[in-house]
């Protein structure tokens, strides 16, 4: 009896890019959590310590993203036009929204930056911007 499981190569290209975008960032936000459990834990100041952990995670996140991305062939890329590109810009005003909005709280900016990174490359896996 054959079973029915799609595999991993009959995807679409961009899903398979779109996929890794979202299990890289949700790895690297794991990874994150939990260095910021040891740093409290080790009652460093995580004003300074975020950085140690995310400049490099970005560098790498970013990096691995574009190799990815240039597995997809020229051919198979998808226009900017094809998908309705208003959520995108309905996500990108409610995110100035939220960085307007005065905070109390000590703000980790590097998690800002890391997620803005991700959008960019999410919108990039739905629409061929470069």
């Amino acid at each position: 009896m054959a079973t029915m499981q799609k595999s991993h190569n009959e995807l679409h290209p961009h899903h398979i890019y779109q996929l890794e975008v979202i299990f890289l960032f949700f790895i690297g936000f794991c990874l994150f959590f939990a260095y910021f459990l040891i740093m409290d834990y080790c009652r460093v100041d995580m004003a300074v310590a975020q950085w140690y952990f995310v400049a490099p995670w970005t560098a790498v996140y970013t990096l691995w993203c574009l190799k990815l991305r240039t597995r997809i062939p020229t051919a198979e890329r998808i226009s900017p036009l094809k998908r309705p590109i208003i959520h995108w810009m309905l996500f990108g005003i409610l995110l100035l929204a939220y960085q307007l909005q005065p905070v109390d709280l000590a703000r980790l900016y590097s998690f800002d930056i890391t997620f803005f990174v991700f959008t960019i490359f999410l919108a990039d896996s739905y629409w061929d911007f470069i």
